[in-house]
């Protein structure tokens, strides 16, 4: 179940993304609208809007009003030339949607034509508590199509956005009884008797509409509640198209059809401060206890620590233990309960790999010290290019800022632009090649003044007397190597830096799961070529490559690199094989590294010669068409870029041929009616000196294929969901009885239906996912059980669970688990 829980989560995630999307693009005004508000005193679906002057679609809003914008652009059009059309299709035939949704997507397609040119503006995030939250307008060409559309769009929203409760506002009158009935006693007075206040029945709840809509001009408007236009952007205030970010991320993205706009700046600016002065106050009040604890004797310290015999709980039996063949050095091992399974002994090459692995995470720990550097403002943008889905972000920085490829990691700057060259060094086969150019000698002394202001602060919270961790790693580094980082191992290398490998082997490193293993060879081709071809696959090990400014200089550094690491022994088993006029340097399958091209190659060894073989026969990524074509949108100069080979969309075409005979068939259907041809994954970064620049092409028919995927799972899900959601269950029922019993129950569980009476558990959702959940009653006990409802198709395993809170379970042939089975959780 373990290795199915990520499936099970990033089914989760990515339906979430794609709700967002379509909420963003097809219904951003009725859901944003849906908020409560404070309700008018006399309701009304409909404004009167002010004649002049009228609001246009540009100045509505003030620079400072909104910290986040949306834009859709031509909203009919996206509806009918494939956009959002396709996407919204598997959808509605494989998934359950709500009937809102599909009243949205029918609204929409009957009123495509009037909406074709559309503009849709989105705000939300208010920045002042006296505009809505959510605020949304509609341009239109002319006055007479917006008031044409208007009584439509009043009409259709009612529908799918139904009235919301709300308590009505008090009179004047009310108002000032109830200030007169609460006034305050004056600070100095004598003591009043307090006398008993009628308690006034409650008021009512009433129903009012859920959104507001106006119309002015060209432009249909809709918000959460009433509001003015002076409010939106007041008297003297600055447009927010006037705004020099909002110009430069609007105008970058002038011909996408979504546009949003996050002003980050804003949301720096209206942080409490609170946060940052308790951490001010934490740090003066610990100094103040160090400098205390420093004027006090140790001695009644230790007095008062001292435990009293009588006071501590009876001592558990102990072992003393004697391992075998291991010197303690006079010292006894004090072990509880059953002897201990011992760990296998790791190989010498596991213990180098360990050391060296341990010292690069110590050494790499200081690119994430520091404060993360947020840009001002972040644009971004979703097209349908060709046959790709783009996304694109433009990071706008401050003008003194550092650049930074990811804001999150603070230490890590980037380098000059550059066009790679390490496609002209890796196998043509490569499946994922990641890029990137960094400035080695800012990165490394960012990393250390920052790992050194982080040490020193430690120290300071140190109690007198306390071990003070060593002030520098890297002046450590240099001890054990014999060389400078600065002057001597930096300067011997370039910018660029590369990791690539097969999809295979990237989805091992580390955990990662980024796709499918590369599909199986045609059938044409001989069984012994294809073994040959998919084992040359399967050996292609992730590899790392540096570009290399100073050979001879590497050449040198690259064995005092391991002394620094603390495996300099690995040196005396290094060997050294020729290939041509490349030498390779093989630590006995420890791991190789070679120079080849401008590069230096580090891999295991197998890998690193594929890398030369390929190079000497010309037959390099650079050479590949797919390669080649798939970055042609690229620009010639990037600080990164990533490529991921149409073999993970062929692992999923071929994944769905082999389980033709047991998808939906509407499932199976629309997944053979998508284009056969697979597709790259490509990615670029930028930066042009107007902000830095993600931009992101997947495959159209990729996308499809996942969306069709979690939809059909969200009406039929797969077993390993079921299985899932069937733990989750029981975790909320044990969550549900502690709540029962504490409250209703008064000191007694409860049965499913007492714990559904009172809403603590929703027992529709348990019977969605293909399990029976049953709750017993024994005593001051109770068991929860799950069984798969269609054993082998909703679900193999069964559950349980009891007032420990432990879940667990195992196949049982679709018979409740017991107290007895493995813990699943």
């Amino acid at each position: 179940m373990k290795s199915q829980s990520p499936r099970v989560a990033l089914y989760a995630l990515t339906l979430q993304c794609i709700s967002l999307l379509l909420a963003t693009v097809l219904v951003a005004a009725p859901v944003c609208a849906q908020r409560p508000g404070t309700p008018a005193k006399t309701p009304a679906p409909r404004e009167a809007a002010p004649r002049s002057p009228e609001p246009t679609f540009d100045n509505l809003l003030a620079a400072d009003t909104y910290k986040m914008y949306g834009e859709v652009r031509n909203i009919g059009q996206l509806m009918s030339t494939g956009g959002v059309g396709e996407i919204v299709d598997p959808i509605i035939k494989l998934a359950d949607p709500p009937q809102q949704f599909n009243s949205i997507i029918k609204f929409l397609k009957t009123n495509a034509e009037a909406l074709a040119t559309a503009r849709l503006l989105l705000a939300t995030w208010p920045a002042r508590a006296d505009v809505p939250d959510a605020f949304v307008a509609i341009e239109f060409a002319t006055n007479e199509e917006a008031a044409k559309f208007a009584p439509k769009l009043e009409s259709f929203l009612p529908g799918v956005l139904p009235p919301v409760q709300v308590t009505p506002e008090a009179s004047p009158a009310e108002e000032a009884r109830a200030g007169k009935a609460n006034k305050m006693v004056k600070p100095g007075t004598a003591e009043v008797k307090k006398e008993a206040t009628p308690v006034s029945s409650p008021e009512p709840r009433v129903e009012r509409p859920a959104f507001v809509l106006s119309h002015t001009g060209n432009l249909v408007l809709i918000s959460d509640k009433s509001f003015k236009f002076e409010k939106l952007r007041p008297a003297g205030s600055k447009s927010l198209f006037e705004d020099q970010n909002f110009r430069i991320a609007h105008d970058r993205f002038s011909s996408e059809p979504v546009f949003l706009f996050f002003n980050v700046a804003l949301e720096e600016r209206h942080k409490p401060t609170t946060e940052k002065q308790q951490q001010v106050t934490a740090e003066a009040e610990a100094e103040a206890e160090r400098m205390q604890q420093a004027e006090e004797t140790g001695k009644p310290a230790e007095a008062e620590t001292t435990p009293d015999p009588s006071s501590q709980p009876t001592p558990i039996e102990v072992v003393i233990e004697q391992r075998p063949g291991v010197v303690t050095e006079g010292r006894a091992t004090l072990t509880g309960g059953p002897y201990p399974i011992p760990t296998p002994t790791p190989t010498k090459e596991q213990q180098v790999q360990a050391t060296a692995s341990t010292q690069i995470g110590h050494l790499l720990d200081g690119l994430g010290f520091g404060e993360p550097q947020w840009p001002e403002a972040v644009g971004l943008a979703l097209a349908l290019e060709n046959n790709d889905y783009v996304i694109k972000a433009l990071l706008i920085d401050a003008p003194d800022a550092k650049h930074l490829p990811l804001p999150f990691v603070p230490q890590l700057i980037a380098g000059p632009s550059y066009a790679p060259d390490a496609p002209s060094v890796l196998p043509d086969d490569t499946e994922v090649f990641v890029t990137a150019s960094f400035d080695f000698l800012q990165t490394y002394e960012g990393m250390r003044k920052a790992t050194e202001a982080k040490t020193k602060a430690e120290v300071k919270q140190l109690p007198v007397g306390g071990k003070e961790p060593p002030l520098d790693m890297y002046a450590e580094f240099e001890k054990k190597s014999g060389i400078k980082i600065k002057d001597d191992l930096l300067p011997a290398f370039g910018n660029e830096m590369t990791l690539a490998g097969s999809l295979k082997s990237l989805q091992n490193l580390g955990g990662l799961s980024i796709g499918p293993t590369s599909p199986s060879k045609p059938a044409t081709e001989s069984s012994d070529a294809k073994d040959d071809k998919e084992k040359k696959s399967n050996d292609l090990f992730p590899m790392l490559l540096i570009a290399v400014k100073d050979r001879e200089a590497a050449r040198r550094v690259m064995p005092r690199i391991l002394d620094g690491l603390g495996v300099g022994e690995a040196n005396l088993i290094a060997q050294v094989e020729k290939r041509e006029d490349t030498e390779m340097v093989n630590y006995a399958g420890i791991f190789a590294y070679a120079f080849v091209g401008n590069f230096v190659v580090i891999s295991e060894a197998a890998t690193v010669r594929r890398v030369i073989d390929a190079n000497v026969n010309h037959q390099t990524l650079a050479s590949n068409s797919t390669f080649r074509n798939s970055r042609r949108w690229e620009p010639s100069r990037t600080l990164g870029q990533i490529y991921v080979s149409p073999a993970l969309m062929e692992g999923y075409q071929d994944g769905v041929r082999k389980q033709a005979a047991t998808l939906d068939p509407a499932m199976r259907d629309f997944l053979l009616g998508l284009d056969p041809t697979a597709g790259a994954i490509t990615y670029a970064l930028s930066n042009d000196g107007l902000g830095t620049q993600h931009e992101l092409h997947l495959p159209k028919n990729l996308i499809l294929s996942m969306v069709a995927g979690i939809s059909s799972a969200t009406k039929n899900p797969p077993p390993e969901m079921n299985e899932g959601m069937a733990m989750g269950a029981l975790q909320m029922i044990f969550g549900a009885e502690s709540t029962y019993k504490a409250g209703a129950g008064k000191g007694k569980y409860g049965t499913l239906d007492q714990l559904v009476e009172q809403k603590l558990v929703n027992k529709p959702f348990f019977e969605k996912y293909g399990y029976n959940i049953e709750v017993t009653l024994s005593g001051d006990q109770f068991e929860a059980v799950a069984m798969p409802r269609e054993y082998g198709k909703t679900g193999k395993r069964s559950f349980f669970v009891d007032k420990s809170g432990v879940v667990r379970g195992d196949d049982h042939g679709g018979a409740p688990a017991t107290a007895a089975n493995k813990t699943v959780q």
